[in-house]
């Protein structure tokens, strides 16, 4: 499924930007691994920005211009363009030439890759831009199989807010299928202008979900070794009512075998 990832550009900063739940997450692990550090997905830089202002060295890699577009313009406002290198690029192909000591896919965004050969193929590509030591975190959903019995397409209103004068409202559907591990998923955005007209904005996307006991496999499978699985941004272990599936992964320093 090809995704038109610049739709969202208009809409996130407003859907998605006051969630702060991960931040802290983020910066605990900087704080360990030092920089460089590489954002995959970094959109309109919820991420990349905190991490800019408490002085890392950061890139941020992603495939919508749209989205990039409004985080240079965030950066400049906030003087931070010193600290952040933003690249247009699909992590599926890119190569930078360079290694980082901290990769971040944050919020499921790793689950774009809908097979599991291209989520190991975007896994190796990470790898190859990982220092050796570096740590490589995924920040997933831990699959919930009450709620995706209930995914059966319905579309239902999530979210309404003000926006420039008119309103917006936020439907989405979600239909499971779990022979393939997918969600497809439909956003839509209503926008209602004071003299009646609307505005509507569609984008479908797909998801792969991964359960705990596959997250290892994947991780082996790239050449990386898994250091540990949390279900909580405070590092709780994983469980059956874990709301997160945060995966940390390493590569070996030269001359080391990956441990399991």
């Amino acid at each position: 499924m090809d995704v038109d990832f610049d739709v969202f550009a208009r809409f996130y900063d407003a859907d998605f930007g006051a969630y702060q739940e991960d931040i802290p997450l983020f910066l605990n692990f900087a704080h360990r691994t030092g920089d460089p550090i590489l954002e995959v997905g970094c959109g309109t830089g919820r991420v990349l920005i905190p991490l800019a202002k408490a002085g890392y060295t950061v890139t941020g890699v992603d495939v919508s211009a749209a989205m990039l577009e409004r985080a240079r313009a965030k950066l400049e406002a906030e003087g931070l363009t010193e600290r952040v290198t933003l690249i247009h690029a699909d992590v599926n192909e890119f190569a930078l030439g360079r290694k980082f000591a901290l990769i971040i896919y944050a919020a499921n965004s790793f689950m774009h890759h809908v097979t599991q050969a291209e989520q190991i193929h975007v896994l190796k590509r990470l790898r190859e831009h990982l220092r050796p030591g570096g740590l490589l975190i995924l920040d997933l959903f831990n699959p919930d199989v009450h709620m995706l019995a209930r995914q059966d397409g319905r579309v239902d209103l999530v979210k309404t807010w003000e926006e420039d004068g008119h309103q917006v409202m936020k439907f989405q559907s979600v239909e499971s299928h779990p022979a393939h591990q997918w969600l497809d998923v439909t956003y839509i955005y209503d926008e209602v202008f004071p003299d009646g007209g609307i505005r509507r904005s569609v984008a479908p996307f797909r998801l792969r979900y991964i359960w705990p006991d596959e997250a290892p496999l994947l991780v082996e499978r790239a050449g990386l070794s898994l250091e540990a699985l949390y279900g909580t941004y405070e590092l709780d272990p994983v469980t059956d009512e874990s709301p997160r599936l945060i995966v940390v992964a390493r590569r070996n320093r030269e001359g080391m075998g990956n441990v399991y």
